[in-house]
C-alpha cells in the first residue's frame, strides 16, 4: 500500500508533459488496440492474447488514452493483410475515427516491411500516430516520427536489395548458361525455362543466314522471305531491319545476352559459330558503298517499293546538258541475284516523291484520317489488354500461393517458439522452415517476372492522342522546318513508307511500331 501511495504521489508532483492525446485536453485521445496471435494452439489458450491486451490497457490508462475498439485477431499469419481485424482497422484509419494505433510488438501488426510502410502512409494520410510498445514506437513524439523515418528508410532498403538479390539471380543464370525468360527468340520454344528449337521456325532462321551468306543484302533476304511466304510470329511480313536484328543476335549461335555480356547458353544452336562469325564479317565489311549513295535523299532508308518489296534508294545522273537528275531507284535492279524480279517502277523523281509522301502525312491531321487510326489502336490495345488479364490471373495465382507459403511458415516458426519438441522434432521443423524459404523465394522471382512481362506488354500498347498531337503539331509547324529539321522529324518518327503502283503512299510510323493504319 506504501508503496501504490508513493507512486501516486510521485505522479502528482511530476505531471506526465502535455502531448496531443493528452487527457486533459479538451478533446479525448481516442485509439484501437491492435492484438493477434498466429497459432491456434495460442488462440485457444488465450495466455497471449490476455497478455497483450492487458499490457495495452495498462498503457492507455497511463496516458489517458480513450479506448475506441480493439481488434482480435486469432490464428492469423503477419505476413500479410488479408486479415479480417486489420482490415476493419484500416476502415477506422480511412474514416479518421481514430487518433492513433496501438500494438504490443510490430510484428503483431506486420512481419513485412513494405506492408508496414504502405500503413505508415495511410496513417500519415489521414493523421493517425503509431505507438508500438516493445520497439519504444511513437509517432506522437519527436524522438518516434525520427523512428518512423528510419523505418521507411530500411523498408526503401529492402526493396532495393530485393531487386538487386533478383538482377543477382538473372546474372548468375545468364553465366550458367540459362536462360531467363522474356519473349522467346524466334526460332525456339520456352519449355520449363529452356530454350528448345521449334521445328517451324527453326527452318526459318537457317534460310536467313545461308541466304545473307549468298546475296549479301537484308534486302533482298526480306524479299525472298516475302515470295516464300514466311511471315514472324506475329503475322507480319520480314522486313531488311528485322532480318538484320536477326542476323546479329548470338542466341542462334547457342549464346545468351545479359546486361551487353554474352554468355555460353546450354540451348542447341541453330547455326554454327562460323557461319555465325561469317555474317557478321560481311556486316563489317559492308563499307563498300557507291558514291551514288551519298545522294542525300529526305526519304532515304525509309522508302520501299510498292511492286516488288525492294528499298529505293536516292541517285543521280548527270544529263547530256550537263544538269544532275535526282531519282529514287529500286534496288532489285542492283544485284544479278534479283534477275527473277522484274520491277514495272524501278526509278521515282525525288522531290515529286517528296511531295507525295508529304501530302499524305498532312492527311493524318485530319479528322477522317484520325479516326481510322483511333479505330485500329483500340483494336491493337484491346488484343494486349486481353493477354495482359491472363497474365495478370496466373500472377494472383503465384502470390496467392506465395501468401500461403509464408502463412504455412510463419506457423511453423511460431510452434517452435511455443512448443516443446524433442531435438530430432525440431530438425524436422527447421527443414520444413527451409522448405518453406526455398519454395518463397522461387515464388517471389516467378511473380517478379511475370510484373516484368506485364509492363512489357503494357508498354507495347498505342495512345491515340498522342498520335494526334504528333501530326497536327506537325501539320502546324511544317512551314517552319528547315530541310534539316525535316529530315530529322521524318527519321524520328517514321518506320518506312511503301510508294504503291498507283501512286498512293502507306506510311508505318514508329509511334505505333508497325501497326497498319491505313
Amino acid at each position: 500500500m506504501t508503496k501504490a501511495k508513493n507512486h501516486s504521489s510521485n505522479a502528482t508532483a511530476s505531471p506526465l508533459p502535455a502531448i496531443r492525446g493528452d487527457s486533459r485536453l479538451d478533446a479525448p485521445f481516442k485509439v484501437s488496440l491492435y492484438l493477434r496471435v498466429s497459432t491456434d494452439r495460442q488462440a485457444k489458450e488465450g495466455d497471449s492474447l490476455d497478455e497483450q491486451e492487458s499490457e495495452l490497457r495498462k498503457f492507455c490508462d497511463y496516458r489517458g488514452f480513450h479506448i475506441h475498439k480493439t481488434f482480435i485477431e486469432s490464428g492469423k499469419s503477419g505476413g500479410n493483410t488479408n486479415r479480417p481485424e486489420y482490415q476493419k482497422l484500416l476502415a477506422d484509419i480511412e474514416a479518421k475515427k481514430i487518433n492513433a494505433v496501438v500494438v504490443k510488438k510490430l510484428d503483431r501488426l506486420s512481419r513485412s516491411l513494405l506492408d508496414f510502410e504502405q500503413l505508415m502512409t495511410r496513417l500519415q494520410a489521414n493523421e493517425v500516430e503509431f505507438i508500438s510498445l516493445r520497439e519504444n514506437f511513437d509517432t506522437t513524439t519527436a524522438m518516434g516520427k525520427a523512428m518512423l523515418r528510419v523505418a521507411l528508410v530500411f523498408a526503401q532498403l529492402e526493396r532495393e536489395q530485393t531487386a538487386e538479390r533478383i538482377k543477382d539471380v538473372f546474372a548468375y543464370r545468364a553465366e550458367q548458361g540459362l536462360y531467363n525468360g522474356g519473349v522467346r527468340p524466334f526460332g525456339y520454344d520456352s519449355i520449363s525455362s529452356e530454350l528448345v528449337p521449334h521445328k517451324q521456325e527453326r527452318k526459318v532462321i537457317e534460310f536467313i543466314f545461308k541466304l545473307f551468306l549468298e546475296l549479301k543484302s537484308t534486302t533482298l533476304v526480306a524479299h525472298e522471305c516475302t515470295l516464300m511466304g514466311f511471315k514472324r510470329r506475329s503475322g507480319i511480313l520480314w522486313d531488311k531491319r528485322e532480318i538484320h536484328k536477326t542476323l546479329k543476335r548470338p542466341v542462334y549461335k547457342g549464346y545468351v545476352q545479359w546486361n551487353n555480356t554474352v554468355f555460353k547458353d546450354i540451348h542447341q544452336p541453330l547455326v554454327t559459330e562460323k557461319v555465325f562469325e561469317q555474317v557478321q564479317e560481311l556486316f563489317r565489311q559492308k563499307d563498300f558503298q557507291s558514291p551514288r549513295n551519298e545522294v542525300k535523299g529526305l526519304l532515304k532508308g525509309l522508302l520501299i517499293c510498292g511492286h516488288c518489296g525492294s528499298a529505293l534508294s536516292p541517285n543521280y545522273t548527270k544529263k547530256k546538258n550537263g544538269r544532275l537528275y535526282y531519282y529514287y531507284r529500286c534496288s532489285s535492279t542492283f544485284n544479278q541475284h534479283a534477275k527473277g524480279i522484274i520491277c514495272t517502277r524501278p526509278y521515282l523523281s525525288l522531290e515529286p516523291t517528296h511531295e507525295l509522301v508529304l501530302d499524305s502525312l498532312l492527311s493524318y491531321a485530319d479528322e477522317s484520317r484520325l479516326a481510322q487510326v483511333k479505330q485500329a489502336i483500340a483494336g491493337h490495345n484491346a488484343a494486349i489488354e486481353k493477354e495482359i488479364m491472363a497474365m495478370q490471373i496466373e500472377k494472383e495465382r503465384c502470390l496467392s500461393k506465395l501468401d500461403l507459403i509464408k502463412q504455412k511458415r510463419d506457423q511453423y516458426l511460431d510452434s517452435l517458439v511455443t512448443g516443446g519438441f524433442s531435438k530430432d522434432e525440431r530438425k524436422k521443423i527447421n527443414d520444413r522452415i527451409d522448405d518453406f524459404n526455398l519454395e518463397e523465394k522461387q515464388l517471389e522471382a516467378a511473380s517478379y517476372r511475370q510484373e516484368f512481362d506485364i509492363q512489357e506488354r503494357e508498354e507495347e500498347k498505342y495512345s491515340a492522342e498522342v498520335f494526334k498531337r504528333m501530326m497536327v503539331s506537325f501539320k502546324v509547324n511544317i512551314e517552319g522546318f528547315s530541310r534539316k529539321e525535316l529530315e530529322n522529324w521524318v527519321k524520328t518518327h517514321l518506320e518506312k513508307v511503301v510508294i504503291q503502283e498507283n501512286n498512293s503512299v502507306v506510311i508505318y510510323f514508329k509511334a505505333l511500331k508497325g501497326l497498319f493504319v491505313g
